[in-house]
C-alpha cells in the first residue's frame, strides 16, 4: 500500500509537469526525528516554490478565479471590490483624483489574499484638508469622532464604507503622489468597471515605506509575480528621497536583498526538484 501511495504521488506530480524521482526502498523512510523533520523542512521547500511558480506564470483567467475563492468565501454578501467600486464611484463623483493603494492593489500586483480594508490615497492640496474630509464625511461617514482633527494633523481621513468596510484616505500633496496618480492604471477585478489602482512600483515603494512585518510578506510576493517587468530604476529614484525623510534607509537594503533573492527564478526546473 506504501508503494503505490508512493507511486499516485509521483504519477500526480509528474501530470503536473514536475520532474520527481522517488525512491520506493523502504530505507527512504526517516529513521530518525533529525530526518523527519528535514524532509517536512523539506517539502516546506517544494510547497513554497509550487507557490512561487504558479503565482509567476498565473494567467487572467486564474487570477480572477482566485480573488472570488478567497473573497466571495470570507464575505458572501459583500464583496470587497463591490465596496471598492462604491468608494471610486463616490470620489469621482465628489471630483477628486485618486488611486487605491494596500490591499485592493495588492490583489493585482501580489498574492490574492483576503484583506477587509479599502485603502486610498487622494490628491489634497494643502489646506484643503477641511473641504475635502467634509466631502469625504458627507460621502462615507467617519470612523471615529475626531477624524475631521486627525485629517488635518495627519492627513488621513478614517472613514467606513457604506458595505461597513474600514477606509483610510491618505490625503495626498508631494510630488510622489503626483506620480502615483499619473502612474495609476485601470483593473478589472470581475465588478461593473474597472478599479483604478496604483502600479506595482508604487505599491512596492508605499510598502517599503510602511515597514509593517506583513508589508514585507507583501513584498516578497510582489517581486515574485512582476518578474522582470517592475520597472527598478524607477523604485530606486522614487524611494530613495522617501525613506531619507522617515529616517530609516536601511530599509532600501532589505527589499534589495528581496529582490536580489527573488527577482530571478533559478534555472532549470521551478520547483527546484
Amino acid at each position: 500500500m506504501r508503494a503505490e501511495g508512493t507511486a499516485a504521488a509521483a504519477a500526480a506530480y509528474k501530470a503536473a509537469g514536475v520532474r520527481l524521482y522517488i525512491c520506493m526502498m523502504e530505507d527512504w523512510w526517516p529513521k530518525t526525528d533529525k530526518e523527519a523533520w528535514a524532509m517536512k523542512v523539506r517539502g516546506f521547500e517544494m510547497v513554497e516554490a509550487m507557490r512561487v511558480h504558479e503565482l509567476r506564470h498565473m494567467e487572467l483567467g486564474e487570477w480572477k478565479n482566485a480573488l472570488r475563492l478567497v473573497h466571495t468565501v470570507r464575505e458572501p454578501d459583500v464583496w470587497l471590490f463591490q465596496a471598492a467600486l462604491s468608494v471610486q464611484r463616490s470620489i469621482w463623483e465628489a471630483g477628486y483624483e485618486f488611486a487605491f493603494i494596500g490591499g485592493v492593489a495588492l490583489q493585482r500586483w501580489g498574492e490574492v489574499r483576503f484583506t477587509t480594508d479599502v485603502d486610498v490615497t487622494l490628491w489634497c492640496p494643502l489646506g484643503e484638508e477641511s473641504n475635502v474630509t467634509s466631502d469625504l464625511e458627507s460621502a462615507f461617514g467617519r470612523r471615529e469622532p475626531g477624524a475631521s482633527f486627525m485629517a488635518r494633523i495627519a492627513r488621513t481621513f478614517a472613514g467606513r464604507t457604506h458595505t461597513g468596510h474600514n477606509l483610510d484616505v491618505a490625503l495626498a500633496s508631494t510630488p510622489y503622489a503626483r506620480g502615483l496618480l499619473n502612474r495609476a492604471v485601470d483593473v478589472d477585478f470581475g465588478v461593473e468597471e474597472p478599479l483604478h489602482v496604483c502600479s506595482a512600483e508604487d505599491l512596492t515603494i508605499t510598502k517599503t515605506c510602511a515597514g509593517r512585518g506583513q508589508d514585507w510578506v507583501d513584498l516578497k510576493r510582489i517581486i515574485q509575480r512582476s518578474g522582470r517587468a517592475m520597472d527598478w530604476d524607477l523604485v530606486w529614484e522614487e524611494l530613495a528621497p522617501l525613506l531619507a525623510m522617515i529616517e530609516d534607509p536601511e530599509r532600501m537594503d532589505r527589499l534589495r536583498e528581496l529582490v536580489a533573492q527573488e527577482k530571478d527564478p533559478p534555472p532549470g526546473n521551478p520547483y527546484g526538484l
